[in-house]
């Protein structure tokens, strides 16, 4: 392990950099841990107390390092500089900093192509690949089966950010490897998922520390670019092909709102252009969007709310209103599967009782804490 006298870390070449199975900074950080023969949190302190604090906290977690944070970009240009190689900054999705909005673009819990695993057993390099943290990816790049989230073992969820066991060849509750089984899922990905996969193995192969000088197009210049490749692109013709609904897309054209990699996702795959050309604007380049993909056209469906049973609802909401323990409406709103400020407007009398039998027991159990003991 490197000390104050010698501040740099051994060199470690990333694997698949510039292709879709490039891996994730996690797991590249997990890899450079293991050369250096120490445990993966004793690396991660080292690197983020090498110079000013990036997490000031960790609290036994680790940060996201694929997340597009700065955080995480300044962590993994840290990294880069500790060993030597400024490609380890393309890393993960941190060069998307400031691009794109931070949710809905990880996993919440570890997902692995049980193909993958396979291969090595029979002695290759052991790594997690980006696309296995992204959330909108369901099947393998490489062998085209679906992701597995649950342990074949025990049956249970990982967390993605978890420094037990971080070993993510093996759950981290049974200890029990994934592979447990050489079966191969024969479940072939829909024309969505297909989609979904190239684009998202096109925004894995980009090179971040080439591009994280090139601007942002702006939403409105990619909805004139597409204008001027001949698609129809007013707010309603566009909502309906993204599944969202029209204010979203006149809120994204005014600059109102920044867009997420999934709205962004959809864009890509319902009018045919490369997702990273939509992230990317390089100087002088007028049609960066005339890029076509493999892939069909994919228009996306609306993405519409449950529809709720008020019957069965009210029914829970008059056991809430006779038990002991009153809950916030929040927590009885979370409980029916239902929107806080839906159910007020819904049932107006019944969570203004809600409030007040919550602000009761608030209340009184104040006053317990203050009395004097007996």
């Amino acid at each position: 392990m490197p000390t104050n006298v010698d501040p740099y870390l051994g060199p470690l070449q990333p694997i698949g950099l510039g292709t879709p199975d490039a891996e994730s900074a996690e797991s590249y950080l997990w890899r450079l841990a293991d050369a250096h023969a120490v445990p993966w949190q004793t690396m991660h302190e080292f690197i983020n107390n090498h110079g000013p604090a990036i997490y000031k906290e960790l609290r036994g977690q680790p940060p996201r390092l694929d997340a597009p944070t700065p955080q995480a970009a300044a962590y993994v240009h840290r990294v880069a500089t500790l060993v030597r190689q400024p490609e380890v900054a393309s890393l993960g999705l941190s060069w998307l900093a400031g691009r794109v909005r931070a949710q809905h673009v990880l996993r919440a819990s570890r997902a692995w192509c049980i193909a993958c695993l396979a291969d090595t057993r029979e002695g290759h390099t052991p790594y997690a690949p980006l696309m296995w943290s992204l959330a909108s990816v369901s099947h393998c790049a490489r062998h085209g089966a679906r992701l597995q989230e649950r342990c074949p073992s025990c049956g249970s969820k990982n967390p993605a950010c978890r420094v037990e066991g971080w070993d993510w060849s093996r759950c981290a509750s049974c200890k029990q490897p994934y592979a447990a089984s050489d079966a191969v899922p024969d479940e072939m990905a829909s024309a969505q998922e297909t989609a979904v996969l190239e684009q998202m193995g096109l925004l894995a192969s980009t090179l971040g520390h080439e591009v994280v000088d090139v601007p942002r197009p702006a939403f409105a210049a990619i909805v004139i670019s597409l204008h001027g490749l001949g698609h129809h692109v007013s707010p309603s013709q566009m909502a309906w092909l993204m599944g969202v609904s029209k204010g979203t897309v006149s809120s994204l054209i005014g600059g109102h709102a920044q867009p997420g990699i999934d709205l962004l996702l959809r864009l890509a795959t319902a009018y045919g252009v490369e997702l990273p050309s939509l992230l990317l604007q390089r100087e002088g380049e007028t049609d960066w969007l005339m890029r076509s993909t493999r892939h069909g056209l994919v228009v996306w469906t609306a993405r519409r709310k449950p529809r709720i049973d008020w019957e069965s609802a009210q029914q829970k909401l008059d056991i809430h209103m006779s038990a002991e323990a009153a809950l916030p409406v929040a927590q009885v709103a979370k409980e029916l599967q239902v929107d806080a400020r839906h159910l007020a407007a819904c049932q107006p009398k019944t969570t203004a009782a809600l409030t007040e039998r919550y602000r009761t027991r608030v209340a009184r159990e104040r006053s317990a804490r203050r009395a004097p003991p007996t």
